[in-house]
């Protein structure tokens, strides 16, 4: 074959091939999924939420839904994203919205949620859960609430480590604005263990810890992390708070990341559990469909 139609075929089989590659390769998305930038007045910061949708919510216009607030979101939306449908199926939970706290793409999620998670600070860059925690109340759920059919009651918060243990932290310093906390591995060794102290504090004033809260942890974890969780699920036990239904669990075998999974579904069980819908799961009713 004569050299110019030896470059031609090359050409064509180039752009042949690109343009395949093209049509073939899409990237999986997640669907019933919005990201909604959001500026802060509050903490003077750039943050997103990631908004993830009941698959009823298109089709019931004038139906709210209670919301699930979780820390984490570059992380954790693809794990909880599969872990709601596996309960929706096995008919576990209600339906209800999942907002994720997450940040621009750009930001560094390390330094940034150390700034947000924490309520105690030990340096310039810590210290500054009071401010994340209003910006929940007053921003952003004030705009799911208005705008996006979330529901006024119901409200659940949850999160891994700093995000845990901001979690908890809620618990104390909102407390009639959450009724559920999902506590996974929470980092109650931060600062000397100064959720204790906080749990410590309350307690003299406080007879009342209103809510359903999960507390987990691995029992591979580091001895040094895990221990102190550990302690505050005892104290938490023997406090007897007036209003409060505690779960705690721990997962044998499971690291500090690892225990997410199961501590997710476990956790949101126990939260919605007053909520279950009623019913047969989705298994059942598909195999008495088929007789």
């Amino acid at each position: 074959m004569h050299k110019k139609y030896l470059l031609l075929f090359a050409v064509l089989l180039g752009i042949t091939t690109s343009a395949l590659a093209q049509q073939t390769n899409k990237q999986f998305v997640l669907s019933n999924t919005e990201i909604i930038p959001i500026h802060s007045k509050i903490t003077g910061r750039n943050h997103e939420l990631v908004v993830v949708y009941p698959s009823s919510y298109k089709t019931n216009p004038d139906k709210k839904y209670p919301v699930l607030y979780y820390l984490d979101a570059y992380w954790d939306t693809p794990l909880l994203v599969s872990t709601y449908g596996n309960l929706i199926y096995d008919n576990l939970v209600p339906e209800f919205i999942m907002v994720g706290l997450s940040y621009p793409s750009s930001a560094e999620y390390g330094k940034e949620r150390r700034i947000d998670y924490t309520f105690t600070s030990v340096d310039e860059k810590s210290g500054k859960a009071h401010l994340f925690l209003e910006f929940i109340q007053k921003e952003v759920a004030p705009l799911i609430e208005g705008q996006y059919r979330g529901a006024t009651t119901d409200r659940v918060i949850a999160g891994n480590s700093l995000g845990g243990l901001l979690t908890l932290t809620a618990a104390y310093q909102a407390p009639d604005f959450f009724s559920g906390f999902i506590a996974l591995s929470p980092a109650v060794e931060w600062d000397k263990q100064a959720l204790v102290a906080l749990d410590n504090n309350y307690a003299k004033q406080h007879k009342a810890l209103n809510g359903r809260m999960f507390i987990s942890y691995g029992t591979t974890e580091y001895p040094a992390f895990r221990d102190p969780i550990i302690d505050f699920q005892k104290q938490l036990v023997a406090r007897k708070y007036q209003g409060l239904e505690l779960l705690n669990y721990a997962m044998e075998g499971l690291d500090h990341t690892g225990i997410k999974g199961d501590g997710y579904v476990r956790g949101l069980i126990w939260i919605w559990k007053p909520q279950k819908p009623a019913g047969p799961s989705g298994l059942e009713r598909d195999m008495t469909a088929t007789k």
